[in-house]
């Protein structure tokens, strides 16, 4: 299991400085803890950790030299989606079930023949820690046209140790033919284009 390095948080820093300093704020809860921890994590260590990892996912955090079996449970980043800001996450006991998210990857996606529609990209579900699933991965290279596969035909949906909460009609993919345009569509788009075209040109002398 990958493990992400942390520090207590001084209080007395408000986030904003700690920003400023490269760290972003965290936190860590569980039954067995007597209060939430807040943390400090370097800022390039969780940009690269999340690379790799997910809401959900299963982590090692070592807190000042110790470590934790946890999972990560949210991770906030800016407005513009580009920076981390916090981070929470959740302390695992082998005797408690946890709420889990398993992210459904579709792999060689430019390889299939049609055109993939989906209702679901995870997978929620309770479960001890030895269950815990990251992720859920499709191959839809040699699906044929018309293939639909839903929560329930998962391999997450027909364990018995786990109890998935997403409900199980949701739609994972459905691969429908592409669908063209007729004769009459094609023209109308193409005089378009040629009109765009021509007052493209008018402007630019």
């Amino acid at each position: 299991m990958a493990s992400l390095n942390a520090k207590t948080r001084d209080m007395s820093k408000k986030a904003k400085a700690l920003r400023r300093e490269g760290l972003i704020t965290a936190s860590m809860c569980g039954k067995d803890l007597p209060e939430s921890l807040s943390l400090v994590i370097d800022a390039n260590e969780a940009t690269q950790f999340m690379k790799n990892h997910h809401v959900g996912s299963e982590a090692t955090l070592v807190v000042d030299g110790k470590e934790y079996d946890t999972m990560i449970k949210s991770a906030d980043k800016d407005h513009l989606n580009t920076h981390y800001l916090d981070m929470t996450f959740q302390h695992l006991l082998a005797d408690e079930k946890v709420k889990g998210a398993a992210e459904i990857i579709l792999l060689n996606e430019d390889r299939t023949n049609g055109f993939i529609t989906r209702d679901v990209s995870t997978v929620e579900y309770k479960a001890y820690p030895k269950d815990i699933i990251d992720k859920i991965e499709i191959d839809v290279a040699k699906l044929p046209i018309g293939t639909e596969i839903k929560v329930a035909d998962l391999d997450i949906a027909k364990n018995n140790d786990i109890e998935v909460t997403t409900p199980l009609d949701s739609s994972v993919l459905h691969i429908a033919e592409h669908q063209h345009m007729d004769a009459a569509a094609e023209a109308v788009l193409e005089a378009d284009e040629a009109a765009e075209a021509e007052k493209a040109a008018e402007t630019a002398k």
